[in-house]
């Protein structure tokens, strides 16, 4: 799995199980005795990305050494740590070419929102946040993560999907208001 991330980083995901073979040093009849596809090792992939982003999930909502305001953004930022294809233009290529792992990390993206419920419940109790619409505020982040994917397959946004997230979270959160 570690060789198809480099394979991902460097190539996207045109890369073939020959190339994997290559570079792990096997033929590819020994991939294949592991993986029955190269969309079944993308999934793969997806489901440590998701696992490691679930696990740090817990640790943001359960740790001390955040404020509230400080988990809701970690969480809404939260991306796994060493994953090359979580930018904005390898998630496209992923949405494009293998749209059952989409559809599963796509699933994963609009159900998994209970952490950031409960931080928003913990801020309006502490009287942080007003009352405001969840489902939209949601709705308003995954639209915004599908627009971002779709720019850049067209054109180079010059941002990272780490930066992009924080500035649209930074926007979702603060507003355009002059501080």
């Amino acid at each position: 799995m570690l060789h198809a991330k480099q394979e991902i980083f460097k190539s996207g995901f045109r890369f073939t199980m020959a190339d994997m073979a290559r570079q792990c040093g096997v033929s590819t009849k020994t991939i294949y005795e592991y993986y029955s596809s190269k969309e079944e090792l993308i999934r793969d992939l997806v489901q440590e990305a998701i696992d490691e982003i679930k696990e740090r999930e817990q640790a943001i909502i359960h740790g001390q050494t955040l404020n509230t305001m400080d988990k809701l953004k970690a969480l809404l930022v939260l991306l796994p740590q060493d994953f090359q294809f979580f930018d904005i233009k390898r998630l496209y290529e992923l949405q494009r070419y293998y749209s059952e792992v989409w559809e599963y990390l796509n699933t994963f993206m609009e159900e998994q929102w209970d952490g950031v419920d409960q931080i928003v419940a913990e801020g309006q109790a502490e009287g942080l946040f007003g009352t405001f619409n969840r489902a939209l505020f949601i709705q308003l982040y995954i639209g915004g993560l599908n627009r971002l994917m779709e720019q850049a397959s067209v054109h180079q946004t010059g941002l990272t999907l780490r930066e992009a997230l924080h500035e649209m979270v930074d926007i979702m959160i603060h507003g355009i208001r002059m501080r």
